[in-house]
């Protein structure tokens, strides 16, 4: 670990630790005013209270947020910077100020006594904390001394074997702070295997492999949070701190011009250790300046350590080795954020709000290559494989909410953005950028329960530095250029949307899109003649997202019907052929429905939900890969007899799910002619889980 991570991991063990040490429960007054459906200046705000969640049991934040009539959680967009990557989920009206674990931790955090109730706010959510979301919900917590949650869940994969996960959450007043912090860890291993058949140009089975994949993941997280009054204004305190470790031993066994049969001709091994580390702190604090303004600044501090290992051996024929080769790599990020703003509240005609933005973000990554045979040991020299890449960035940025009256609102904003790139060690570059962010938001009620927005935003996307870096895959032989020229994508997206929602928990929100991508980030020949990243070009992505709740209750008691679904299409023309083209990893399409019965008088829930197939295509600069990752069945039985807790009984994938990919290569590349292809057809069993989940 570097000595920054070393600092870092010790100011999170002991910020960490704070709330676990008292002992004893204090009672102190709620340190925030009570957030209303006026954060957003309207009363567009449907109103869930905690009663109406009682009948799903749930555990945590996240359980109730799960269970809100027609609304996706949404974690927040890979963008630049703390305020581009805003999720949809505030919490007491404020975002959480933390971006490595982010909201989905945050709520983890809250167990589900401590909600009194969620806000959906539709159209404007206000005050630049989740600014651009067409829905919002605001989770608004209790005033109490202590509460917890805790959850344990073991599962059973498709060989047998049976791994535990646990978590718990403990919420307590500890000398005039009010704490949350939240434990969790798991060790799963899952079964993966399938034949993997390669052909040549025309066609014709070249060799065969029978590939087994058995994966391990252990992950062991602490988050904390801790708020109490300072300096006239409200403190809060985050920290997250955890190991995560990725081990798959990948073997196949070799066939030379025919399918597999009782002798082998060849085995592969690859070994594969990956570990990684990670850390952040935040310090926010905000105050109110009289007049309906506050005053927020924020702080936030974020590290991650990567350790890397690629152990592979050839054997041929079986038991004699004929080649091998190592991959190591390491590399550590770091990245701290300052941000101040100043935002007008209440209910007023307009409500502005100011701030700036300065972060800085580094990667310091190295690879290594060495391989052996009969003659020795051989390292291989690879380009850009030792390089420290740095970023500073400042932006302002100016938002405004008008509510012109007649059921009509406009939000719009302006930011400006300039920054610079150092790349330095194995390859030298120093890149400057000046992005313009404009956005306007439209938004017309309708009539009560229908609601309209028009949208238009223009973003900038947060940079892989991965990227500027070499890499490696044994798994694929695959290896990459990093690239020190890059720069951000920048996309504008104009969105129509219509948001229909009923008082018997119906809703239905349907979004059409279309966007402009500029300086996409794609896989071509650079001009050293390797192959790696660059920016390619423009294209264009458009579709259609849509999320339903449908109440059944009036022909099944207690039935619900969830559906969500996501169809895309987009173009660019490829620097490589000359051809327009998919622009890489844009799935489609993505459709989930589940059917629940919730009989609460029985203490009782059980449900069946589906999930399609997700079809994409990534293009390398001499290879195209087609994934399809097949349907999913799942089923539950949830009740609460035994001890009030929640019992669950799960099956995932049941049938088993498969995943097919099929490479096809080019020489010398994708400009070229066809030089064979490769299909993998792998396919993973059922996973049976028990969890019992309960608070205090």
């Amino acid at each position: 670990m570097t000595k920054y991570s070393v600092s870092h991991l010790a100011i999170l063990i002991c910020f960490a630790a704070l709330p676990i040490a008292g002992v004893h429960a204090q009672e102190t007054p709620d340190l925030k005013s009570e957030s209303t459906a006026l954060i957003a200046g309207r009363d567009s705000a449907q109103v869930y209270e905690r009663s109406f969640f009682n009948q799903f049991t749930p555990q945590t934040a996240r359980d109730m947020i799960d269970r809100l009539p027609g609304f996706t959680l949404d974690g927040g967009d890979n963008l630049r910077g703390f305020g581009g990557a805003a999720g949809n989920v505030l919490i007491d009206g404020e975002r959480p100020s933390s971006k490595t674990g982010g909201i989905e931790d945050a709520l983890r955090r809250i167990p589900a006594n401590q909600v009194a109730r969620i806000e959906v706010i539709r159209g404007s959510a206000g005050s630049g904390e989740a600014a651009g979301q067409s829905v919002v919900a605001n989770v608004i917590r209790l005033t109490q001394g202590a509460a917890g949650s805790w959850e344990v869940k073991l599962e059973r994969a498709a060989d047998g074997i049976i791994y535990p996960r646990g978590e718990v959450t403990i919420v307590r007043q500890v000398s005039g702070w009010k704490t949350s912090t939240k434990v969790n860890g798991f060790w799963e291993r899952f079964p993966l295997s399938g034949p993997r058949t390669q052909f040549d140009s025309e066609g014709n089975l070249r060799s065969s492999q029978l590939e087994d994949r058995p994966s391990t993941l252990t992950e062991a997280f602490i988050s904390s949070e801790a708020e109490r009054a300072a300096g006239g204004g409200v403190l809060t305190l985050t920290g997250r701190f955890g190991r995560s470790a990725f081990l798959p031993n990948t073997e196949r066994l070799g066939f030379d011009g025919r399918l597999p049969d009782e002798n082998p001709d060849e085995r592969f091994f690859i070994d594969l250790n990956s570990v990684f580390y990670e850390g952040e702190f935040g310090a926010d604090w905000s105050r109110s300046l009289g007049s309906l303004w506050t005053l927020k600044l924020l702080s936030l501090s974020s590290f991650q350590t990567w350790e890397q290992e690629q152990l592979v051996t050839t054997e041929r024929p079986v038991g004699s080795l004929e080649s091998g080769s190592t991959f190591t790599r390491q590399q550590d990020t770091f990245e701290t954020v300052f941000r101040g703003s100043f935002t007008k509240s209440g209910s007023s005609t307009l409500r502005p709000e100011f701030g700036a933005e300065v972060a800085y973000n580094s990667l310091d990554s190295q690879l290594s290559l060495e391989t052996r045979n009969t003659d020795g040991v051989n390292v291989i020299d690879l380009p850009a494989a030792d390089v420290l890449v740095e970023e500073l960035r400042g932006e302002a940025y100016s938002n405004l909410i008008w509510q012109a009256g007649g059921g009509l609102s406009m939000e719009a904003g302006l930011a400006t953005e300039i920054s610079q790139i150092t790349v330095s060690g194995d390859a030298d570059s120093r890149q400057s950028f000046f992005f313009i962010k404009p956005f306007a938001t439209a938004i017309y009620d309708v009539r009560k329960g229908l609601q309209l927005r028009l949208g238009l935003r223009r973003t900038v996307g947060q940079l892989d530095f991965s990227e500027f870096a070499a890499s490696a895959s044994a798994a694929d032989d695959r290896l990459l250029a990093g690239n020190p020229e890059l720069g951000p994508d920048q996309t504008t997206r104009a969105s129509f949307t219509v948001d229909l929602r009923s008082d018997k928990r119906g809703a239905l929100n349907v979004e059409l899109f279309h966007e402009w991508r500029d300086n996409l980030i794609e896989q071509v020949e650079l001009a050293s003649g390797a192959f790696g990243a660059a920016n390619a070009g423009d294209g264009r992505v458009w579709g259609v997202t849509a999320n339903s709740s449908i109440p059944l209750t009036s022909v099944i008691p207690g039935g619900l019907l969830e559906v969500e679904a996501d169809f895309r299409d987009s173009s660019f023309l490829d620097p490589v052929s000359g051809r327009k083209r998919d622009i890489s990893s844009v799935s489609s399409p993505t459709l989930v429905a589940e059917f629940r019965q919730d009989l609460p008088d029985k203490k009782l829930a059980w449900g069946v939900s589906y999930r399609a197939a997700i079809e994409s295509r990534f293009f390398f600069a001499d290879e195209i890969s087609f994934t399809r990752e097949g349907e999913q069945w799942r089923a539950f039985v949830q009740s609460t007899h035994l001890k009030g807790w929640r019992t669950t009984l799960e099956a995932r994938s049941i049938g088993g799910r498969n995943r097919f990919r099929e490479r096809t290569f080019f020489e010398p590349s994708r400009a070229g002619s066809l030089s064979g292809s490769e299909i993998i057809n792998r396919r993973r069993g059922a996973f049976i889980s028990l969890t019992i989940a309960g608070q205090f």
